[in-house]
């Protein structure tokens, strides 16, 4: 009754407006700020503030600012005054029922190197959390708390959302707990950030700081995302906001709470998304399709037959338009599982099947990595994932008359992002001597590695040139 009082409200107030008297007007606008207020009133008191602490140890170094130079041996971690204090954090988190069982779902960040975890709820009660299960790429942490008759979120379907749609955050932004903003679907099916696992929903409802791991909620007062990311120039909010959906969610706490861990197919597959000039040249006529870049020697794809310029239409019957719904896709599914992949090759499209293995960190590690790169082992351990410069890839990022290979992917938190090397930058000389493709690349990296423990790169971006010194990784 209570979500047909909302719903009802929304529609009142946005029919017939035009007919009606000020007082009805009026009537109706009340309406429709009852129907936000009580969903408000729904959902809130599902929502609990995080507080987590962490225990410092007094060795423990904290990050170098001079790594990567000549002088990053000099720096040492210094604390004056004795121990340090413990690092503490604030974030939210959602309680949810599942098979009668009380939960809360919150952001891996918000609990990520935790000594102790306390939940807050709307009504004053405080427990300390015990974490039943993370996981880095999805960003997403299971918690439980020795209580019972907690008040729970219903789970809505994150399918269902509509761009446009009104949508409620709530959360504890700064610490003022218990927060609620309103705005609108922005879009769906963004792509995430780094090596994360699934897309987010963009809102413009208002998220900052302390929000992460709080409700995004509909006008049913369900829940349909975990709030956990901004863009943003100020460190606050500037009307971009991400939100894991609940329908990932809901599969990941789910294989936290019944095996302890997630396990996710894998393809064993480059890939990347289909531009204008690389879809008129395999013969298409829409850039909706995931191109596949490479194919791993002996990995699922291989032994079912996939060849690299194929072009992923289909998962399962289900449309792939880009990287990130293959990506999320194939995530997805449990490693073992046979899936129907519709491609097309040479102008042909054909069905294959494809037996998933299963993504390990090893495979994680790889990245986007092409094979030259793989073979040559060096560019792995910079990080760095590159191609050699092709007439279309020069057309495209405006590389029309140079030659030397182009960065396509950088792992995170590698000796090359810390130096800040991009995709799309384009090398073009490894100490001073120029290369003109992959293996070329590798035969200076191999060279340079034997002689130094770092790499001087000449590397064009846009305009202009740069020489950036990248260390290799001790062993």
């Amino acid at each position: 009754m209570r979500r047909l009082a909302v719903l009802l409200a929304v529609s009142l107030a946005l029919t017939g407006a035009a007919y009606a008297t000020v007082e009805e007007n009026l009537a109706q606008l009340q309406k429709f700020s009852d129907g936000f207020a009580l969903v408000a009133s729904t959902a809130t008191p599902g929502v609990v503030a995080i507080e987590s602490r962490q225990n410092v140890n007094v060795e423990e170094k904290s990050e170098n600012p001079l790594e990567g130079t000549p002088f990053e041996d000099f720096f040492q971690y210094r604390h004056p005054g004795g121990p340090p204090p413990p690092r503490e954090g604030q974030g939210s988190g959602v309680i949810v029922n599942y098979k009668g069982k009380y939960y809360i779902l919150t952001n891996y960040h918000v609990v990520r190197g935790a000594d102790e975890l306390e939940v807050k709820l709307e009504d004053g009660r405080d427990f300390a959390a015990e974490v039943v299960g993370t996981d880095s790429l999805s960003d997403v942490a299971v918690l439980k708390v020795d209580a019972q008759s907690l008040p729970a979120v219903i789970m809505g379907n994150s399918d269902r959302l509509r761009v446009g749609e009104w949508v409620l955050a709530i959360g504890n932004p700064f610490g003022f707990e218990h927060s609620v903003t309103t705005g609108i679907v922005s879009a769906a099916g963004r792509q995430r950030f780094g090596e994360e696992y699934g897309s987010f929903i963009q809102t413009d409802a208002a998220i900052n700081p302390g929000n992460s791991g709080g409700a995004l909620v509909n006008l049913r007062g369900e829940l349909v995302g975990i709030n956990t990311a901004i863009i943003s120039r100020s460190g606050g909010y500037q009307g971009i906001g991400f939100a894991i959906p609940v329908n990932l969610v809901k599969n990941v706490m789910e294989q936290l709470i019944e095996h302890g861990e997630v396990r996710r197919g894998l393809l064993g597959v480059n890939i990347k998304d289909l531009d204008r000039v690389t879809a008129e040249a395999l013969g298409l006529d829409k850039t909706q399709g995931v191109l596949i870049d490479g194919v791993r020697p002996g990995g699922a794809a291989d032994k079912a037959g996939v060849k690299q310029g194929d072009v992923v239409l289909e998962v399962d019957g289900k449309p792939v338009r880009n990287r990130v719904e293959l990506k999320s896709q194939i995530g997805e599914t449990s490693p073992g599982t046979r899936v129907d992949l519709l491609v097309v090759r040479e102008g042909q499209e054909k069905h294959m099947g494809v037996v998933l293995d299963q993504l390990t960190a090893e495979a994680l590690a790889r990245g986007n990595t092409p094979a030259a790169a793989e073979e040559g082992g060096h560019a792995d351990r910079l990080g760095l994932a590159v191609k050699s410069l092709t007439p279309q890839i020069a057309e495209h990022l405006g590389y029309q008359g140079q030659s030397g290979v182009v960065v396509m992917g950088v792992q995170p938190r590698s000796p090359a992002a810390r130096r800040g090397l991009k995709p799309g930058d384009l090398i073009q000389e490894v100490n001073r001597r120029p290369v003109g493709n992959t293996e070329e690349y590798e035969r200076a990296l191999g060279a340079a590695a034997k002689k130094s423990k770092s790499v001087l790169f000449g590397v064009r971006r846009g305009d202009t040139t740069n020489l950036v010194g990248v260390p290799f990784p001790t062993e």
